[in-house]
């Protein structure tokens, strides 16, 4: 056997493992940059709110409705999860997950939405 075909016998196998070890690197890498968000409704002693899941661990924890002055819960669990939904909007928008009494006007929770206590 030639020297050119021992080269070539290890070479191609080389390059090979090579080029998948590299594919298989790069679609674990892939699935690991994608993080899956939930907002589930919750009741809490103020009334409704939300937590937002990532990969099945609570990410944040929210009691109350954001945004108003006072610790008042959502009335409904509708209320809840819109506001929550917003969060995760936010959030895959790469914006920091705080909601303003604008997105609750847009969302229309107003203060009629609170929670009786």
């Amino acid at each position: 056997m030639t020297t050119k075909k021992k080269i070539y016998r290890f070479i191609v196998p080389a390059i090979l493992i090579i080029a998948f070890a590299a594919i298989y690197y790069h679609e674990q890498h892939e699935k690991n940059d994608r993080i899956f968000l939930k907002a589930e409704a919750i009741q809490s002693s103020f009334g409704w709110g939300y937590n937002i899941i990532a990969d099945k661990k609570i990410y944040i924890h929210q009691e109350f409705i954001p945004a108003i002055p006072g610790k008042h819960g959502f009335k409904s669990k509708e209320d809840a999860l819109l506001v929550g939904r917003k969060v995760i909007e936010k959030i895959s928008s790469n914006q920091l997950p705080t909601i303003t009494m604008e997105d609750l006007k847009e969302l229309g929770i107003t203060t009629d939405s609170l929670a009786a206590k």
